[in-house]
């Protein structure tokens, strides 16, 4: 069952699973997406292994809150980033960090092993460097350091995230189409795509909140984000990094840079696996966080 938590003034929508005297494990999750792509069959998962899962929306996705400010195009993006100056409502990803944290006061929760996919795990860095106490491992999935000097994500790629989408409301059938042609360019080529298993978590999104997620705000996020690598030179936790070898959002070079980057951090490179984690990776991933 879904509950909400007011922190920092603002709801944070969560979900957990398995017995809370358990060690917990937080995960974050990506850039305008919302808890449900941490799948239900994954966290029942990893509850079995004897842990306390928390999921939740990050602000501006879910049922979490949403900044009241509508943008019209990513150019916009680019202008307001271009200022060089952060200010309301506009957040950097230090502030989701810190609504992470918040989240395990309010569930008197002192420490946790924390998870992070794509964006979520850029979060979960800053976590483990700024909130040291708090962190018993890390886990970065699919994620990168945004040390500026790696490969960039390519202007094909670029150019599919940020184009516009049909209305859901509106134009059901495109929406959903929109939704699997990009997913499935930037999925696993070693495995099937699951269609139907995409259509219905996008169908328990807006089951959930029929308002679409704020991506241009994590957008914002990460552009108010610069890298600092202090950051990856002070995580001193256990960390595992896991990376697909034709990630096309964040290039390998990523994870290798994060490998290098992170004392005594354990490297897991995944042939053929892109900027997803497919149902059928669950339990190699799941294991080798047990492992660390």
């Amino acid at each position: 069952m879904e509950h909400q938590a007011l922190i920092n003034g603002i709801n944070i929508q969560y979900e957990t699973f398995g017995t809370k005297s358990n060690p917990a494990v937080l995960l974050i999750s990506g850039l305008g997406t919302s808890m449900t792509r941490w799948t239900t069959p994954f966290c029942e998962l990893l509850a079995t292994k004897g842990y306390y899962i928390i999921r939740y929306d990050n602000r501006d996705t879910g049922c979490s809150t949403f900044t009241d400010k509508k943008f019209n195009s990513p150019e916009e993006v680019f202008a307001v980033l271009g200022k060089g100056i952060i200010e309301p409502p506009f957040y950097s990803l230090y502030d989701l960090a810190k609504d992470a944290i918040l989240l395990l006061d309010y569930l008197e929760i002192s420490k946790a092993h924390v998870m992070g996919r794509s964006m979520g795990g850029i979060i979960g860095q800053i976590i483990a460097s700024k909130y040291k106490e708090r962190v018993l491992s890390l886990t970065i999935i699919m994620s990168t350091s945004l040390n500026p000097i790696l490969p960039q994500t390519s202007p094909e790629v670029m150019g599919r995230m940020m184009a516009p989408l049909p209305n859901y409301q509106t134009d059901r059938e495109n929406h959903i189409k929109a939704r699997l042609v990009f997913t499935k360019f930037i999925s696993s080529t070693d495995l099937p795509f699951n269609e139907q298993e995409e259509i219905a978590l996008i169908e328990k999104d807006y089951n959930r909140n029929e308002r679409s997620n704020n991506t241009l705000m994590h957008v914002y996020a990460v552009g108010f984000t610069p890298y600092n690598r202090e950051i990856t030179a002070s995580i001193t936790c256990p960390t595992l990094i896991i990376h697909g070898t034709i990630d096309p959002i964040f290039l390998k070079e990523h994870a290798l840079d994060l490998h290098q980057s992170i004392a005594n951090s354990k490297l897991l490179l995944i042939a053929n696996m892109g900027h997803d984690l497919h149902q059928d990776r669950y339990a190699e991933v799941i294991e080798r966080f047990i492992e660390l």
